[in-house]
């Protein structure tokens, strides 16, 4: 019986974790989620792991007390998981939580989550130096991050007219670059520092179109980023899995701007449908370096951001078949093979 506790639950908005425990399942994992970590930490019937997914959740809050009480009631459910029989497992998606209101706490509260895991997944394999700084002197296991073509399939596959008709219809001209950046418009993606870099390279045509849900006051700073450049254009709101990859696969670059990251989800999206990046060299996105379909820019620098764009023009279309190819190396059927081995010794 391999009995595996997920938390938190698959949210639609997020295909990873609905990937990753359907694939678990597919291997006769016993996968059982709930909304609700105390049912899960309090009742774990037979299972032998609590495997964990953004913890910060549980515990973000802009008054100090009240996120060190919510560290305090996470770790005590952590805590009485263990005294259940439950060992721990974290997937580490992000070194600290996005945006996280008082990172000092974050810190001391990774730290302890740490110090209560036997195992620690990353998706880059320099994370284990990264979480060994952090004091964890636990089990690390690389897994890398699955491609997303199964949730966001390429609607310009074999067909380089329809690709060109989007774009046409997007008002970008032919000679002009595509950029996007995909993703929640939250202050960690650093959009305004890209708005200012981009605005200030007037000598190239370009379209910058940054998508996806926005707190006003992030939007609100970005337009006042973008000021009137008419090439820097936010679509602000939920886009459709359609949209998002339809936009991402007619772009000739996705750009990112936020040192913040652990894990790119952006850039897996992005080569998953062909499409190069541009961002900083830094933790997952850093194991890119040496490839062609990545290339590393370091915000605030503009000049250096407009040397990539040159980049753009010569880049051959191998090297978006080879973006993809990398991409799509990287199944949930190898992820849950590494999940199902390192918690329960199954064989791959």
């Amino acid at each position: 019986m391999r009995r595996l506790l997920v938390w938190p639950r698959p949210d639609a908005a997020n295909p990873y974790l609905a990937r990753l425990v359907g694939a678990l399942r597919a291997r006769s994992v016993e996968v059982c989620t709930s909304s609700r970590l105390a049912t899960l930490c309090a009742f774990p019937g037979r299972a032998r792991w609590l495997h964990l997914h953004w913890p910060e959740w549980m515990i973000h809050h802009p008054d100090r007390r009240l996120y060190r009480a919510r560290t305090a009631w996470l770790l005590g459910l952590l805590d009485l998981a263990r005294a259940r029989g439950l060992s721990l497992a974290w997937t580490a998606h992000n070194r600290l939580g996005h945006d996280d209101p008082h990172p000092d706490l974050g810190l001391a509260a990774r730290r302890a989550l740490l110090a209560r895991c036997a195992v620690v997944f990353g998706h880059f394999p320099a994370a284990r130096e990264v979480l060994a700084a952090m004091g964890f002197s636990g089990r690390f296991v690389h897994q890398a991050h699955p491609h997303f073509a199964d949730d966001y399939p390429d609607p310009f596959a074999g067909d380089a007219s329809a690709r060109v008709a989007f774009r046409r219809s997007l008002g970008v001209a032919d000679d002009a670059l595509l950029l996007v950046s995909p993703g929640s418009m939250e202050p960690y993606k650093q959009l305004p520092i890209l708005a200012r870099a981009l605005r200030s390279l007037d000598g190239h045509r370009l379209a910058w179109i940054p998508v996806g849900r926005a707190h006003p006051a992030a939007i609100a700073s970005l337009r006042a980023a973008i000021g009137d450049d008419a090439r820097l254009r936010p679509q602000v709101g939920f886009a459709s899995h359609a949209t998002l990859a339809a936009l991402i696969a007619a772009a000739d670059a996705t750009v990112l701007a936020h040192h913040d990251l652990f894990t790119s989800g952006s850039a897996v999206l992005s080569f998953t449908l062909g499409t190069p990046v541009i961002g900083p060299p830094v933790h997952h996105l850093a194991s890119f370096e040496s490839q062609p379909f990545f290339l590393p820019w370091t915000p605030p620098d503009a000049a250096a951001l407009g040397n990539e764009l040159i980049r753009l023009y010569d880049i051959a279309p191998s090297v978006r078949t080879a973006a993809r190819a990398a991409a799509l190396a990287h199944s949930w059927e190898d992820a849950a093979a590494t999940v199902d081995s390192a918690l329960f010794g199954a064989a791959a």
